[in-house]
């Protein structure tokens, strides 16, 4: 089974994200914590879960819908590599045009995978 991997933004992402709905509802901060089990689980069982036609719109990454949140991610031989995780609201990232690293995507992604654990549970790479 391929392992899990957290980029800085998607790991940063969840922690606010869960800062935030601690302060103001517990329910809701666990609601968040098993819908991110939930979503984690998915792509190890079923790798092309996530669709292709929304989302980064980057050769090679998914985007799988997890409750009102949205997780970008590509898989690699031995990982899924999810490089951002955000709510359905929210505005697509991309790079800004005038970085040169933005010129080619697939390396602009890349970059942004790491290790991270979270909570308990150690997402490795």
């Amino acid at each position: 089974m391929r392992s899990v991997r957290l980029s800085r933004a998607a790991a940063d992402y969840l922690r606010g994200e869960s800062t935030d709905l601690r302060e103001r509802s517990p329910a809701a901060a666990r609601a968040l914590s098993e819908t991110m089990k939930r979503a984690r689980a998915l792509p190890q069982q079923f790798p092309e879960a996530g669709n292709t036609h929304h989302g980064l719109q980057v050769a090679g990454f998914r985007t799988l819908v997890a409750g009102e949140y949205l997780i970008d991610y590509r898989l690699t031989e031995s990982a899924i590599e999810i490089a951002n995780i955000r709510h359905g609201r929210m505005q697509i990232p991309m790079p800004e045009l005038d970085d040169p690293d933005a010129r080619d995507l697939g390396s602009y992604q890349v970059s942004m995978i790491g290790t991270h654990r979270i909570g308990s549970t150690a997402l490795s790479g």
